[in-house]
């Protein structure tokens, strides 16, 4: 249930009490009035407190207002107190502004109808004050809690007003221990300190500025500083207030994240050379095995026996399935390092090249490749056929029938998806992610000739334009591989990875 503010009236003249409560409570029907005639009741009364603001009479039969203005102060620091007297007097007044007075009215005709529109001043503004109090008690928790220093300077930089997140971040005792030291000569760098002297010359704020700042026990905090001038009407800069973030936290983070991403980036190089050395040189051993086993297996000077045969046979087997996988890992390792720069390229002439490479497979199986109007977009010409030509060769090899291959593009403002559809065997879905790793088989090599690795190069190259590759499917009912190119790619040096929203 809502209360209605309450206020005391202190008069020991009982006619002049009865117009004023008459007139409070006219003129503020809101408003508890509660009259105090005596000086035991008043002393009793006031303990209690509970009052929006007090109104007494400065002469009084058994004291003055400013022994009640001073009682009240002691017991309520916050409640306004309104003089309400006979008489005006200067010295009076100026006495009791210096103990907190809020307002002082002449009784008088006018005075009786001023007093309530200066208690209803007197009452707003005490709420007011309380409200930013407390309002700015709230925000000097929160500041605390989140380690957000807070602080005023004057013009020279002396601090005159800190929280105590500002004292724990620069490892001082107290905010009070920190009264009087030059902010900005806590800066760690001459040339920051500069900068800052200057920007407060001149008036001007200074935001998102990171700098070290020393401690009290010397060590240096990183820390992300903000600063404003606070101008007054007639005074101009009367001071500058500001936060102070410790950011030390942030920034390991960033040298640590940096650290790793060089390591990871040396780690990329060491493995591309490792994996276009390996295939170089195993090229050339393996491929004086394969000659010496055909010229082995041709040679008819020796009696070949049935195992012979055998023999011979499988080493040929194995000997051009590893040429195929070092070519392909060959293949792999060079996505990224001979890889050309980005131009306009038109997809369906991509396409078209991809097709022509498959001329022979598709007349084969007798396959109908079919593509709608596809966009032009920045991309690596080469590698854009290697890809279509990879997922286009998938849907002829995995067929059970003649291979239907529709080849489309969705196009939206930031980005383009391609899908390669078939109706051929299918995928289960627990192997959907599987297949684009190097040398994910889902069938013997007997079954399906390759190595494996066809889309583990699909899925580096669409990485490299910056897009992904996934693949939709169910076993017997064909499989829709996708991909998407970002239109936000611009023209790149041939091997570097642009950035994308992707």
């Amino acid at each position: 249930m809502k209360t209605h503010p309450r206020v005391l009236l202190v008069d020991s003249n009982p006619d002049d009490r009865a117009l004023a409560a008459l007139l409070l409570r006219r003129e503020l029907p809101d408003v508890e009035v509660e009259e105090v005639g005596d000086g035991m009741v008043l002393a009793d009364r006031l303990p209690l407190g509970g009052f929006a603001a007090v109104v007494t009479e400065y002469r009084l039969d058994w004291g003055d207002g400013l022994q009640v203005l001073e009682t009240i102060r002691s017991l309520a620091p916050d409640c306004p107190v309104v003089f309400f007297a006979s008489e005006g007097n200067e010295a009076i007044v100026a006495q009791g502004l210096r103990k907190g007075l809020s307002a002082y009215v002449v009784k008088g005709s006018a005075g009786y109808l001023e007093l309530p529109t200066a208690v209803r001043r007197a009452i707003d503004r005490s709420a007011d004050l309380r409200a930013s109090r407390e309002g700015l008690a709230l925000f000097q928790r929160l500041t605390d809690e989140l380690s957000l220093g807070t602080f005023a300077v004057a013009a020279d930089g002396r601090l005159i007003a800190a929280n105590e997140a500002l004292a724990r971040i620069l490892n001082a005792e107290s905010a009070e221990a920190l009264m009087g030291r030059n902010l900005i000569e806590l800066l760690s760098d001459e040339a920051l300190q500069a900068q800052v002297l200057a920007a407060m010359a001149r008036g001007r704020a200074v935001r998102g500025l990171e700098a070290g700042v020393r401690r009290a026990n010397l060590d240096v905090t990183w820390v992300r500083v903000a600063l404003w001038p606070v101008v007054e009407p007639g005074q101009g800069i009367v001071r500058f207030e500001g936060a102070l973030e410790d950011i030390t936290g942030h920034r390991e983070a960033e040298r640590e994240l940096s650290e790793r991403a060089a390591a990871l980036g040396r780690s990329n190089v060491d493995l591309q050379q490792f994996a276009y050395v390996i295939s170089h040189d195993l090229q050339e051993p393996l491929q004086l095995i394969t000659r010496y086993a055909r010229l082995l297996a041709g040679n008819g000077s020796i009696a070949p026996t049935l195992d012979t045969k055998r023999y011979l046979t499988n080493l040929v087997s194995c000997t051009d399935r590893m040429q195929a996988m070092i070519n392909d890992v060959l293949a792999y390792s060079r996505v990224d390092t001979r890889g050309r720069p980005f131009t306009d390229v038109n997809f369906a002439d991509v396409v078209q090249q991809a097709v022509g490479n498959l001329k022979a497979a598709i007349d084969e199986s007798g396959a109908a490749v079919s593509w709608d109007r596809l966009p032009v977009l920045a991309a690596d010409a080469a590698q854009m056929v290697q890809l279509f030509q990879n997922l286009i060769g998938n849907a002829l090899k995995f067929r059970r029938e003649a291979p239907q291959i529709r080849i489309y593009a969705v196009e939206e403002p930031e980005r383009c998806t391609f899908a390669v559809a078939d109706n051929g065997i299918g995928i289960s879905h627990e192997h959907l992610e599987r297949i684009f790793g190097m040398f994910q088989r889902l069938h013997t090599a007997a079954e399906y000739p390759g190595t494996g690795i066809g889309l583990a190069i699909c899925k580096r190259i669409v990485e490299r334009h910056g897009g992904r590759v996934w693949a939709v499917s169910e076993v017997g009912r064909g499989s829709t591989f996708c991909f998407t190119i970002p239109r936000s790619l611009t023209r790149v040096r041939a091997g570097e990875t642009p950035a994308t929203k992707e």
